[in-house]
């Protein structure tokens, strides 16, 4: 019988390109800002593509790429809904995140698509 298993490994040898993720929380300061929760350079995989999406309320924008860095960037964050994503000198939105998890529940990275 095979043995079951409980977490993937991850492709570390694809982390090739370095960057700044900053992560916002969805709590606002007294300015009506979004409150800055984790920056951190670290290293990253960066598909770069280019997809036009639409937004509920129609507004049309264009997906720069798709970042994933290894494990929880944010644990403490239930939802990712706002940041940046620095790469080669250009600053990127965040546009939408994901936590893809392993069979034992963990997160196995973190994924931005990035506009």
């Amino acid at each position: 019988m095979a043995r079951r298993v409980k977490r993937l490994g991850f492709p570390d040898w694809l982390l090739n390109n370095e960057c700044v993720i900053s992560v916002d929380t969805e709590e606002l300061n007294e300015d009506g800002e979004t409150v800055v929760y984790k920056t951190e350079p670290m290293k990253c995989i960066f598909d770069e593509v280019s997809k036009t999406v639409f937004t509920a309320d129609g507004k049309r924008v264009t997906i720069a790429g798709t970042v994933i860095v290894k494990g929880d960037f944010a644990p403490a964050l239930p939802i990712l809904s706002s940041g940046t994503v620095t790469i080669n000198g250009r600053t990127m939105q965040i546009y939408s995140a994901a936590r893809p998890r392993n069979p034992d529940g963990t997160v196995h990275h973190t994924e931005f698509e990035v506009m």
